[in-house]
């Protein structure tokens, strides 16, 4: 069975390449189709030489001319780039040559043949040897090889064998015009030549471009994940003080407190509120990497969206002197997830506000009656964004102007989710800025239909809930868990606290909790989530959340496919009361 050429992109994907090698693996792919023309054109002069010389010289020529073409197939058909090219090549030319003297020697028929017939010899061997420039790639050694035999025996057979005309100059004329179309063909096989070097230098050049393209993604992927790792470990770290703290106020707001306890209990829980939407921000891109956020689709009223937005940020916007205007119409409608789509224009008018210091903020809808969409723009006559920094606004952490980095501005990834989502929701999102003029965001959604229910609300908040309920609280944290057992049995819980699996294990061996509250991540290779399982194989089907301070991609994923609900720190008295009243919901409830 033949074996298998390589070809260029082998060569690109084995090892460098080189014009030795584009010569050897070019001569290895013609050697099985050449033969066929050589053949017939070789028996066609053995056909007008048959009866003019002695029989057997003609059949051993015919047998000879075979067998260099069955040696060339058998040698030089399966280059080898485990082999040194110089021998390889070596073996190419000498048999290029050997190729090129079985030819010459049709060139002894012409003292036998007519002028015609030998001028039919001489049109076989040129064709052959014009061929051999593209076959060889004009090689420096292994093109002449072939082609100096070949043409040459034509010129000297055409100078040396007389004519039968009269015109005895005229066989030395075809012998000069042989010789100097071998000089020809030699010029165009070295031209052809040098094209090749050109083009595989260039090859290697894009060869080495492409393995350092290959080695930057690899280091930008492992600098990307290595940034998602820290993000996840920092937030992780700083999420449980805050979470210890979150708990702690929520405690102590429920004690009573004189008036000037009181307002620096607002103050301080300001200041959590304000860290938590930060570390919050942080989630939310690793929740997006992670693809575990879902978008649901429905008709989302669009003026409705505005209208509540309108509200939220009018006294921002009157604080700094800022006008925000509302126009669209009530009969507008969008489909897309209304909860992410109030996130992304949320972001857009926070941006708005932040940056600028005077004029107009303009919040419109309208219709686009010829695609059946709708545009959404975020519009304002703030500082605006230099051109060569438009991309870079939507990078992670970059903040135009805030190089002291005022917590008040946020972290820089506000435009970062915004592109995020917009990619979740298929929304075509376009940036227009200039400075001193200000900055549009036009989002462009296809239109839907009004919704005629009312989606479901969120549990009221209920600390009835808690009221001799059996809590089992599980973290590594003694701060966690003092802060835990402070505010659960504030309000009327029975806790048990377990730093670990195993303490878990010996508190459910004596009793069944009504709920399990466990920590993500606990000490080494221990988990909520198994803790979990554990407990389940003691008491089958016992309500559990997971609380996190982890933002890592896989943890996400991890707990969506286990079907926890996943509360992430810090967890407010309110959230984590809504929390479990939905876990201890009947299955069959809203």
């Amino acid at each position: 069975m033949a074996q298998a050429v390589p070809t260029d992109r082998d060569a690109l994907n084995s090892g460098p390449l080189s014009a030795e090698w584009e010569v050897l693996t070019l001569i290895g792919r013609q050697v099985g189709m050449v033969p066929w023309p050589v053949f017939l054109s070789m028996m066609l002069i053995a056909s007008l030489a048959w009866g003019r010389m002695a029989d057997p010289l003609v059949l051993t020529w015919g047998v000879l001319v075979c067998a260099v073409l069955l040696l060339r197939w058998r040698l030089l058909r399966a280059p080898s780039m485990d082999r040194p090219m110089g021998p390889q090549l070596q073996l190419a030319t000498w048999l290029s040559g050997i190729n090129g003297l079985t030819h010459a020697l049709s060139a002894l028929a012409f003292p036998v043949l007519p002028e015609v017939e030998r001028a039919i010899v001489s049109l076989l061997l040129a064709g052959l040897s014009a061929g051999s420039v593209a076959t060889t790639a004009g090689h420096p050694r292994v093109f002449p090889a072939y082609v100096i035999p070949a043409m040459g025996s034509v010129a000297l057979a055409w100078a040396l064998v007389p004519t039968s005309s009269e015109r005895s100059w005229a066989g030395i004329s075809m012998g000069l015009l042989a010789l100097m179309y071998m000089l020809v063909l030699l010029g165009l096989g070295r031209d052809n030549h040098r094209r090749l070097l050109a083009s595989t230098e260039l090859r290697q050049r894009e060869a080495a471009l492409n393995q350092d393209l290959v080695k930057a993604l690899a280091q930008a992927e492992a600098a990307n994940a290595a940034k998602t790792r820290f993000l996840a470990a920092a937030s992780h770290d700083l999420r449980q003080p805050l979470h210890t703290l979150s708990l702690f106020s929520a405690a102590l707001q429920a004690q009573d407190l004189t008036p000037q306890s009181q307002e620096i209990l607002v103050y301080m829980n300001r200041a959590i509120g304000a860290l938590g939407e930060q570390l919050s921000a942080l989630l939310d891109l690793s929740k997006l990497d992670a693809e575990v956020v879902k978008a649901t689709l429905t008709g989302v009223p669009v003026h409705a969206l505005l209208s509540q937005l309108h509200e939220q940020y009018q006294d921002a916007a009157s604080q700094k002197g800022l006008k925000l205007v509302l126009e669209a119409d009530e009969s507008l409608c969008v489909h897309s997830d209304g909860l992410h789509l109030s996130r992304v224009v949320r972001n857009l008018v926070d941006n708005a506000v932040k940056y600028s210091d005077g004029g107009t903020i303009w919040l419109q809808a309208s219709p686009i009656e010829e695609t059946g969409q709708v545009q959404i723009q975020v519009r304002d006559t703030g500082r605006g964004i230099a051109i060569d920094q438009h991309a870079r606004v939507f990078e992670e952490f970059f903040q135009l102007e805030n190089p002291e980095r005022d917590r008040n501005k946020g972290l820089g990834l506000g435009l970062s989710i915004v592109r995020r989502l917009c990619h979740l929701l298929e929304i075509d999102l376009v940036m227009q800025s200039e400075p001193g003029v200000g900055t549009r965001f036009t989002l462009t959604l296809p239109e839907g239909d009004m919704p005629t229910l009312v989606g479901p609300t969120a549990p009221p908040v209920d600390t009835s809930v808690f009221k001799g309920l059996k809590v089992l609280v599980i973290d590594d944290e003694a701060d966690v868990r003092a802060a835990m057992l402070h505010l659960l049995g504030s309000m009327g819980a029975t806790v048990w606290l377990a730093a670990s699996t195993f303490d878990s294990l010996g508190i459910c061996n004596q009793e069944r909790p009504d709920i399990v509250l466990a920590d993500f991540r606990l000490r080494g290779e221990e988990s909520g989530i198994r803790a979990i399982r554990k407990i389940r194989q003691i008491h089958p089907e016992v309500p559990a959340l997971l609380i996190s301070g982890d933002t890592a991609p896989d943890r996400l994923q991890e707990a969506q496919q286990e079907g926890l609900i996943l509360l992430h720190k810090p967890v407010s008295a309110d959230l984590l009361i809504q929390a479990v009243t939905l876990v201890l919901a009947p299955s069959d409830g809203p």
